[in-house]
């Protein structure tokens, strides 16, 4: 017998956040105003989303499953593009930054859970249809990455990059001890200077950088395609952790056999997960 997926109501903030009817005068002035903060700074952040008591059970499911995390160790520019030999040296697109990163796929989740019952709930899916101008917004049918929790152990780390994806959405339930800050340059992609502020970025430069206040149970909307960030180098044994929440415009959409061969180690149901903590 299947259990009742939990209810998203009793985890969100509503009188903070009066997402459950955005037709009404309330709910369509926050949609409204959350809209265009993502416009003017191609993010949406909302702080103390998720309630206390809520945050506690969600991070503590969260922990429980974080050593089911596949990781893995790579290299990168900063446009995720493979390497081009053609290019020289010192070319922006032949610059390596470092990532170090764990992830728990979907088909580990408990379907029954809280995280699963808060992906699940349709006033949140609109709400963020509605910040992206999305007319229509599906949830992946992906059984990896639909729903998934990003790990970042000591040493874990995200170098500079643009994201592939148009967006993404997460929701950071524990942060480590020490380090593990978003960082970004906003909405750099196109400038006429893009190249120069990549540049600039990974010889060390901080100008213009900006360090989120990514708190615990703070739900963030972020056009990461337009805007460089990285997440800095995680310290210590508590490690952070952050769901993905997977939506798309097109329904039935999933990752190819190879993405999820590289981010969880298999590309179909599997027993045992490996991981590659020293790959």
């Amino acid at each position: 017998m299947t259990r009742p997926m939990a209810d998203a109501r009793n985890m969100v903030n509503l009188n903070r956040y009066p997402m459950l009817d955005l037709e009404s005068a309330e709910g369509a002035a926050f949609a409204r105003s959350c809209r265009e903060e993502y416009l003017q700074t191609g993010l949406c952040m909302l702080k103390e989303f998720i309630l206390p008591h809520a945050l506690l059970d969600l991070a503590e499911e969260a922990a429980g499953i974080a050593d089911e995390a596949y990781f893995c160790k790579s290299a990168h520019n900063a446009y995720l593009t493979a390497d081009d030999a053609d290019r020289t040296d010192d070319d922006i697109e032949r610059r390596q930054e470092k990532t170090f990163v764990g992830s728990v796929p979907y088909d580990r989740i408990d379907q029954g859970g809280q995280l699963n019952g808060l992906y699940q709930w349709d006033p949140l899916k609109n709400f963020i249809g509605y910040v992206l101008g999305k007319e229509t917004l599906y949830r992946s049918a992906d059984p990896f990455g639909a729903c998934s929790i990003n790990v970042f152990v000591d040493g874990g780390e995200h170098g500079w990059h643009f994201d592939e994806s148009e967006f993404t959405v997460t929701l950071m339930l524990q942060p480590p001890e020490v380090g593990g800050a978003f960082e970004y340059l906003p909405l750099i992609r196109g400038r006429d200077d893009e190249k120069e502020l990549v540049t600039g970025l990974l010889d060390g430069k901080r100008d213009g950088v900006v360090e989120l206040p990514f708190s615990a149970g703070t739900l963030l909307i972020f056009g990461g395609n337009q805007t460089i960030h990285r997440v800095t180098r995680v310290q210590g044994e508590q490690p952070r952790l952050v769901p993905v929440l997977c939506y798309s415009e097109t329904p039935g959409q999933v990752n190819s056999e190879s993405v999820r061969q590289l981010f969880w180690g298999r590309s179909g149901p599997a027993a045992d997960l490996p991981t590659l903590l020293s790959a």
